[in-house]
C-alpha cells in the first residue's frame, strides 16, 4: 500500500504555515485518502484501482492550499469567498444538464455507501421513519376511500338525497304522496327515485335463506346511470301494484345461488312465498343503496293522497348539468311550503332538505378522519425531528470529513446537496417499509371500522396511496435533512482543521438539537391531550346506563311472508309458539319479542292525548313505538315503575293496552298521574289505549342520547310481520343460536332466523366510531410518547459523550454522584418542561378540533391535561435517566485522557 503521507508532501504545497499546522493537515489529508482506498478494496477493486480511486479524489491541489491559506486568514476570507461562490455560480449556469445528473447519481451512491457503513443508524432512521410514514399511509388510504374517492356511479357529484323535515323530529323519511308531487313539480332534478329497503326469504333446497333487497322506482338504475351487465332493467309498467313480481339479481347473488348461469333470465324463483321472474343481473362493482343489497324489485307504491303521514321511503335524485346543491335545496324547499299550505293537515310545519349523496354518505364520519389525519401529521413531524437530530449528531461526527471535502473543493451548494441526498434516501427506504407497514395494517383498521365507516370496502393501497407515500417520504426527506444541511455548510473549516472537529462542531448545531427535542416533546403532548380527552370521554360513554341490561342475552329476527301469514291472529300466534319454545330450551331463563331492538334504530307514530284539546296531525307529537311480548321487560331487566306489565289477557280483541316510560310522563304528564289515561297512536287501529303501567327510561337511540319519551304495546294487538327475538340464557349467548334456528324450522321449516348475534355485541356496534376514533388517536399518542422519548434519550447521550472531558474535570474536582445526576437530568428535563409549556398551549389551541367528538367531557378538562403532562414528564425522566448513569461511569483518569 502506498504511503499517503508521503503522497500528499509530495503534491501538496503550503507556505507560510508552521510546522506542526503543516504536519496535522497532511496527516489528516492522508487519513482520508486512506480511507477511500481501504473503501475501494472493500468493494472488490483490486489494489491499483484503489489506489486510483483515492489519488482521484484530489484534482486541485493548488486550489486545496489555497482554501487552507484562507482559512488561516479570516479577514481576507470573506471577499476571496465571495468572489469564489459568484465563479462557481457562473459555471453552474454554464454547465451543462447532464453534469448536473451526474453530481446527483454520484451524491445518492456515495449516499447509500455512507449509510451502508452505519448499519444501526441507518436502521433506527428508516424504522422511525417508517412508523411516521406508514401511519400517514394507512390513515390516507382510510381518507382516500371513504373521503376522497368519488361514489362509484357515474357523474356521482350531481347525486342527492332528498330528506322530509318534519316537526318535532327533523330529517326524515319521505311519505310516497309528497314524493310523487316532488316528482311532478322539481324543474331541478334530471330524475328523481324513491327506495325501500327490506328483505326476502329465498328457498333453496331444505334450507331457506333471508336475503337483503331494496324496492326501487323503475328509473332508479337511470338516475344512477349504471344499466345490468345482463337482461334489463325495470319498465314503468312493472313499477305498479300487482304488477311488480320481476326482480334484478346483483352479480354477486347470481354467482352465488345460480352459479353465474347466462340463462337465469326468464327464471322464476320464489321470494317469501311470492314467485318473481328474473329480468336482469348487475355489474360485479355494483352496490345500492348499500353493499348488503342482494336483489331489487319495482316498489310499485300506488299514489294515495290520504297516506302523507306515512313517512317511509328514501328519496335520490340526480340534478340536472349545472344545477347546484343549494339551488336544488332552495327549490325543494319551495315546493314543500307550498304543499304545506295546500294539505294543511298532514303537510303544515314540513319542509325538505337537499344534502349531496356523497356528503349524506360520509359526512358524519368526516371529522374523525381529519382528526386521526392531523393526529399522524404530527406523528410524522415527530419522526422526522428524531431523524433530524440523528443527522445532526452523525453530522457532527463527520466535522471533520466535510471539512476536508471543502478544502478539497466542495463548494456549499455540493455540501448541502450531499446531505440532502442522504435524508432522501433514508427517506425513501422509510417510505418504502412504511408502505409495506400500512398494508399490513388495512384489514385491522377494516375490521376495526366494519360497523363505523361507510364505504370501508373502498379503502385499498391504489395509485393516489403510492403517489401520497412517494410525495410524503421526498418531503420528509427534505425536511429532517435541512438541519444538517444547514450545519454541513457552516462548517467552520479552521476550526476543524486545527481541533479537529468535535467540540466546535458539535456547539454549532447544540441549538437546533435542543429545539427539535422541544418541538418533539410538544408536539407529543398535543396527541397525548387529544387521546386523553377521547378515552375519558370513551370511559363515561361506557358507564352510562343504557336502561337494560343486555349481557347473556342473544338477538335474532324472523319474518313472516304475507303469503302463509296473512292475518294478524296468525302472526300473533307464531310470535307466542317461538317465544314459547324458547323458553323451553335449557338454561333459557326467559325471551320475549319486539318489533325494534334498543339502540338499532327508532320507529316513531304520532300520539295523542284524550281528554285534551286534540291537536292538528301535524303538531301531534312524535314517540318512540315499541310493539313487545310479554316478559320482554322482565328478559331486558327494564324496571316497572309502577302500574302492571303485559298479561295474557292483553289479546287481539281486549281493550288496547299501552305501557309508557318516565321520559314519557315528564315530557306529557308533569305531575300528574298517568295511570288510567288514553292515547291514540298513529299505528292505523283507530282505538283508544289505556296506560296501563310506567317502566324505566332506556336509551333507544345510543349511549350519548338522552332516554327519548317511548311507549310499548303488545304485540298481539298490533303485531309486525317481522319481529326482533330476545333470549335470556345463563350461558354464552353464542352457543345458543343452532337452538333458537332449530326452533323457528320446527315451527316452519321454511323461516330462516336471521341477524344472529348476541345483544351485547349490537350494543357494543353503536360504539364502533368512538372506539375507532378513541383506539387509533391513543396508538399514535403512545407511538409519539415514544418517539420523543427516544430522541430526548439520543440528545443526551450525545451530549454526555461530548462532555466527558467536563464530567472527568468535574469529578477529579470532586463532584458528587448527585450533582452529576442533576447536571444530566436537569438539562433533559429543562428541554423537556420547555416542549410541555409549549405543548398545553398548542393543545389548548387545538383543544375545540375533537369537541364534538366528547362526551361529558370538555375540551378543557383539567384532569386530562394534568394526566398527560405528568406522563410525559415521567417518561422523559426516565429517558434522561439512562444516559445519566453512563455519566456516573465515567473513569476520571480516562476522561482527562479523552482527547
Amino acid at each position: 500500500m502506498r504511503n499517503w503521507e508521503e503522497y500528499v508532501r509530495s503534491r501538496l504545497t503550503l507556505p507560510d504555515l508552521a510546522p506542526e499546522r503543516e504536519a496535522r493537515i497532511v496527516r489528516e489529508l492522508a487519513a482520508q485518502l486512506e480511507d477511500f482506498y481501504r473503501e475501494a478494496l472493500a468493494r472488490g477493486a483490486t489494489e491499483g484501482e484503489a489506489e486510483a480511486h483515492a489519488c482521484a479524489q484530489v484534482r486541485d491541489w493548488d486550489r486545496f492550499a489555497q482554501d487552507v491559506w484562507l482559512a488561516d486568514r479570516p479577514n481576507v476570507r470573506p471577499r476571496v469567498a465571495r468572489w469564489s461562490e459568484q465563479v462557481e455560480e457562473t459555471a453552474y449556469r454554464k454547465g451543462r444538464r447532464w453534469g448536473v445528473i451526474a453530481d446527483l447519481l454520484q451524491d445518492t451512491r456515495y449516499a447509500i455507501r455512507q449509510l451502508l457503513k452505519s448499519p444501526g443508524f441507518t436502521l433506527v432512521a428508516v424504522l422511525t421513519l417508517a412508523l411516521g410514514i406508514g401511519a400517514n399511509s394507512a390513515i390516507f388510504s382510510v381518507v382516500n376511500g371513504v373521503l376522497l374517492r368519488p361514489l362509484p356511479y357515474p357523474q356521482a357529484d350531481a347525486l342527492v338525497r332528498v330528506h322530509e323535515i318534519v316537526p318535532h323530529y327533523g330529517r326524515f323519511t319521505v311519505a310516497p304522496p309528497n314524493f310523487f308531487d316532488w316528482r311532478e313539480q322539481n324543474t331541478v332534478f334530471e330524475r328523481i327515485a324513491m327506495v325501500s329497503t327490506g328483505s326476502a326469504t329465498f328457498t333453496q333446497g331444505d334450507v331457506p335463506e333471508r336475503l337483503s333487497m331494496a324496492y326501487v322506482s323503475w328509473d332508479v338504475f337511470d338516475l344512477l346511470r349504471v344499466q345490468p351487465m345482463l337482461g334489463r332493467s325495470f319498465t314503468p309498467e312493472e313499477d305498479t301494484p300487482g304488477k311488480s313480481n320481476v326482480v334484478v339479481l346483483s352479480h354477486g347473488l347470481w354467482q352465488r345461488l345460480f352459479g353465474g348461469d347466462r340463462n337465469v333470465l326468464g327464471r322464476s324463483i320464489t321470494l317469501s312465498g311470492t314467485p318473481a321472474t328474473v329480468v336482469g343481473v348487475m355489474p360485479a362493482d355494483f352496490y345500492f343503496p348499500n353493499r348488503e343489497t342482494e336483489l331489487w324489485s319495482p316498489i310499485a307504491t300506488p299514489n294515495d293522497p290520504t297516506q302523507r303521514g306515512a313517512h317511509y321511503v328514501i328519496v335520490f335524485a340526480r340534478m340536472k348539468p349545472g344545477v347546484t346543491v343549494e339551488q336544488a335545496d332552495a327549490e325543494m324547499k319551495t315546493i314543500a311550503a307550498r304543499l304545506a299550505a295546500q294539505y294543511p293537515d298532514r303537510n303544515e310545519g314540513e319542509s325538505a332538505e337537499v344534502v349531496a349523496l356523497h356528503e349524506q354518505t360520509v359526512g358524519k364520519i368526516r371529522p374523525a378522519l381529519l382528526t386521526l389525519l392531523g393526529a399522524v401529521g404530527l406523528v410524522v413531524l415527530i419522526a422526522c425531528g428524531n431523524v433530524a437530530n440523528l443527522l445532526l449528531v452523525r453530522a457532527s461526527a463527520r466535522a471533520k470529513e466535510l471539512a476536508i471535502r471543502t478544502a478539497l473543493g466542495a463548494g456549499r451548494r455540493r455540501l448541502i446537496f450531499q446531505m440532502l441526498a442522504e435524508s432522501t434516501v433514508l427517506g425513501l427506504a422509510g417510505g418504502a417499509l412504511g408502505l409495506l407497514l400500512a398494508y399490513a395494517a388495512l384489514q385491522p383498521i377494516r375490521t376495526l371500522g366494519a360497523a363505523s365507516i361507510p364505504r370501508v370496502d373502498d379503502i385499498a393501497i391504489d395509485g393516489g396511496v403510492l403517489a401520497f407515500t412517494a410525495a410524503l417520504s421526498l418531503l420528509t426527506g427534505v425536511v429532517f435533512g435541512l438541519a444538517p444541511a444547514w450545519q454541513a455548510q457552516r462548517a467552520n473549516l479552521n476550526g476543524v482543521l486545527k481541533e479537529g472537529g468535535r467540540t466546535s462542531a458539535a456547539a454549532g448545531g447544540r441549538w437546533v438539537r435542543n429545539a427539535l427535542v422541544v418541538a418533539e416533546v410538544a408536539l407529543s403532548l398535543i396527541l397525548l391531550v387529544g387521546a386523553s380527552l377521547l378515552i375519558r370521554s370513551f370511559a363515561k360513554l361506557t358507564g352510562v346506563d343504557p336502561g337494560f341490561r343486555a349481557e347473556n342475552v342473544l338477538s335474532f329476527r324472523v319474518a313472516l311472508p304475507n303469503a302463509s301469514y296473512p292475518d294478524l291472529a296468525r302472526q300473533a300466534a307464531f310470535y307466542e309458539s317461538l317465544v314459547e319454545r324458547l323458553e323451553s330450551l335449557p338454561q333459557v331463563t326467559s325471551a320475549a319479542a319486539v318489533q325494534t331492538l334498543p339502540m338499532r334504530g327508532t320507529y316513531v307514530l304520532s300520539t295523542g292525548i284524550v281528554g285534551r284539546p286534540p291537536l292538528p296531525p301535524s303538531q301531534q307529537p312524535s314517540i318512540n313505538y315499541r310493539v313487545v311480548s310479554r316478559r320482554y321487560f322482565e328478559t331486558l331487566g327494564i324496571p316497572l315503575l309502577r302500574g302492571r306489565a303485559i298479561s295474557e289477557r292483553d289479546t287481539t280483541s281486549s281493550p288496547g293496552v299501552v305501557l309508557i316510560d318516565q321520559a314519557f310522563v315528564d315530557a306529557h304528564f308533569p305531575g300528574e298521574e298517568p295511570l288510567g289515561r288514553q292515547l291514540t297512536i298513529g299505528n292505523g287501529t283507530n282505538r283508544p289505549y289505556e296506560i296501563v303501567g310506567v317502566v324505566g327510561d332506556v336509551r333507544t337511540d345510543g349511549f350519548d342520547a338522552l332516554a327519548a319519551p317511548t311507549m310499548y304495546v303488545p304485540h298481539t294487538q298490533d303485531p309486525f310481520s317481522s319481529m326482533w327475538f330476545l333470549v335470556r340464557t345463563t350461558g354464552d349467548p353464542a352457543q345458543l343460536a343452532s337452538a333458537a334456528r332449530q326452533a323457528v324450522l320446527e315451527l316452519d321449516r321454511t323461516l330462516p332466523a336471521f341477524s344472529m348475534a348476541p345483544l351485547a355485541d349490537v350494543v357494543s356496534d353503536t360504539l364502533a366510531q368512538r372506539r375507532f376514533s378513541t383506539l387509533l388517536l391513543g396508538l399514535f399518542a403512545l407511538m409519539a410518547l415514544f418517539l420523543a422519548a427516544v430522541g430526548l434519550f439520543g440528545v443526551l447521550s450525545f451530549v454526555v459523550s461530548q462532555r466527558i472531558p467536563e464530567i472527568g474535570v468535574r469529578m477529579a474536582l470532586g463532584a458528587s454522584r448527585g450533582d452529576l445526576l442533576r447536571m444530566v437530568v436537569g438539562h433533559g428535563m429543562r428541554l423537556a418542561l420547555a416542549g410541555v409549556v409549549l405543548g398545553l398551549v398548542g393543545a389548548l389551541a387545538l383543544a375545540r378540533l375533537v369537541a364534538t367528538m366528547l362526551f361529558e367531557v370538555t375540551p378543557f378538562d383539567p384532569a386530562s391535561y394534568a394526566a398527560t403532562a405528568a406522563v410525559l414528564l415521567a417518561t422523559a425522566a426516565l429517558a434522561c435517566y439512562v444516559p445519566a448513569r453512563r455519566a456516573l461511569r465515567v473513569d476520571p483518569i480516562i476522561a482527562l485522557r479523552y482527547e
